[in-house]
């Protein structure tokens, strides 16, 4: 689309990155990410399976964001904490509600280790 310098596009993936990471590292921001991994994903799966011929899964999104609410009240009062066992109980919550294999997952719990680690916020890219 755009013809850019290699150093225009390391500065332009260095603002895009600043600008997507979320304000804070609470439980509630993480379960944001969270849905905004699961749409990505299922718009991924059914523009996949539609150009395979099939008519696409209609009922996985409203799945998925049903196992994301489950996680949400259990984590009700987590929601507003950052703290390490608000993030353990993140987890648990998520692998308990969660397919070990699911991308969305496994990139939400890589964005939980960072914040742990470094202190990195969540981001939605």
């Amino acid at each position: 689309m755009f013809n850019l310098s290699a150093l225009d596009a390391f500065i332009a993936a260095r603002v895009v990155e600043k600008t997507a990471a979320l304000p804070d590292a609470t439980v509630k921001s993480f379960l944001m990410v969270l849905v905004s991994k699961i749409t990505q994903q299922d718009k991924k799966e059914y523009d996949k399976e539609v150009s395979r011929g099939g008519r696409g899964n209609i009922y996985r999104l409203g799945l998925l964001l049903e196992a994301k609410t489950k996680v949400e009240d259990t984590l009700s009062a987590y929601l507003g904490r950052d703290d390490s066992e608000a993030m353990e109980a993140l987890k648990k919550a998520l692998k308990k509600n969660f397919n070990d294999n699911f991308p969305p997952l496994k990139n939400l719990l890589k964005q939980i280790a960072a914040w742990e680690t470094k202190k990195k916020k969540p981001s939605l890219i």
